[in-house]
């Protein structure tokens, strides 16, 4: 019998020293968490995260921004930490939570505010290259960022690290878009233009040929064009006919002077889209060229201020500093204004299970098992005996 409780005794040690061995070993884990600020679209989260999550993005972002404290060795299973994609989650502007104590008739108001935005950005773009582009409805405040590691110093490095590789993800991606956004732009411009000033010329046509006609009825009947003195506002296809030849003629020498001003400004941006055509192919070779995020807003950069050095016109300069200003509103966004607003902090304690637990648990089985199979003959005897009692 004492035999045995021996046993027993060195079987807990065993396993606690086996559980010490794991606990302070492969189960030993920190982990940390911190939340960034940066206002996203939904389209843009997934199209961002994706990015993010791909083991060549990261594997590049390493060779310019190496993570610090990291070991040759271990950088491997961070890119498959960061491939798996569970290190980053949304923060929406209203969570669930929020929801249930907001009033509904706050929320259906906020929603149909957002709706709104969203058909008036669709309407603008679909107005032409002139209208404002705005950003897209905001759904979520920014990003929560957890990482776990064994050794807590790196685990809070690591993680401030992972908020400066997806604001240069989200900074690379933005500026690939609006580099397409200008290449597109000004493709769809060049097919457009000669058909637009075709017609702005046949307008022109057709409206003076309309005034030579009113104006001829005009001299016609003097007396009726002395007596008429009521005030042209608007005239239109569909209410020129209960109109006077001279209320007509006026309308037809204000179209002739509409259309000639919007000829003028048609003018005016095939000028700029003219001139900034080889700036855009030389955006497109430099955006592909970059190796981050930062890097890319530096060589559009340069390319911006390379071109500057050849304006001649004040449009050729208002072009130029309508890109320079999308390309510094993209930088600001996602370098400057993104930040941590809550940084990850170094941890103080281990995750569960603490090494504590696993020398106890590894301590306990190892016992358990022990006994087990030294009073195992005992156990049958019992159970045998209970089975037979039953009957």
């Amino acid at each position: 019998m004492r035999k045995k409780v021996i046993a027993v005794v060195v079987a807990v040690a065993f396993g606690a020293g086996v559980g010490a061995l794991l606990g302070y070993g492969p189960l030993l884990k920190y982990k940390t968490e911190g939340v960034l600020s940066m206002e996203m679209g939904t389209a843009e989260y997934k199209r961002f995260a994706e990015l993010a999550n791909d083991t060549t993005t990261v594997s590049q972002y390493m060779t310019v921004a190496p993570p610090p404290e990291v070991k040759s060795e271990n950088l491997n299973r961070l890119v498959r930490d960061v491939a798996r994609g569970d290190w980053h989650k949304p923060v929406p502007k209203v969570s669930r939570a929020d929801a249930k104590e907001l009033p509904d008739i706050l929320l259906q108001l906020e929603q149909e505010r957002e709706k709104n935005t969203e058909r008036e950005r669709d309407r603008d773009l679909n107005r032409g290259r002139e209208a404002e582009r705005k950003p897209p409805v905001t759904v979520y405040l920014g990003l929560r960022l957890t990482y776990t590691a064994a050794e807590p110093q790196q685990v809070a490095q690591v993680a401030s690290w992972l908020g400066d590789y997806f604001k240069d993800v989200a900074t690379r991606e933005a500026v690939r878009e609006q580099v397409s956004r200008w290449t597109a732009d000004n493709r769809q411009f060049s097919d457009r233009a000669l058909e637009r000033k075709l017609k702005f010329e046949f307008d022109i046509q057709q409206a003076q040929k309309r005034a030579t006609a009113l104006k001829a009825i005009v001299a016609a009947y003097p007396d009726a064009a002395r007596r008429d003195s009521q005030q042209v506002v608007d005239v239109r296809k569909d209410n020129e006919k209960f109109m006077s030849p001279m209320s007509q003629l006026v309308g037809a020498e204000s179209e002739i002077i509409d259309i000639r001003e919007r000829l003028q400004k048609l003018d005016r941006e095939i000028e700029q889209q003219s001139f900034v055509k080889s700036l855009v192919l030389e955006a497109e070779a430099a955006a592909n060229k970059a190796q981050s995020g930062s890097d890319s807003v530096r060589q559009l950069s340069g390319v911006i201020t390379e071109t500057s050095k050849k304006v001649k016109t004040e449009a050729e300069r208002e072009k130029l500093l309508s890109l320079a200003a999308d390309l510094s509103q993209i930088s600001a966004r996602f370098l400057s204004q993104a930040q941590f607003v809550a940084k990850p902090s170094v941890p103080s304690q281990p995750e569960r299970p603490t090494p504590r637990m696993v020398i106890v648990l590894g301590g306990l089985l190892a016992g358990f098992l022990a006994a087990v199979f030294l009073w195992r003959r005992l156990l049958i005897r019992l159970l045998w005996r209970d089975e037979d009692e039953k009957t």
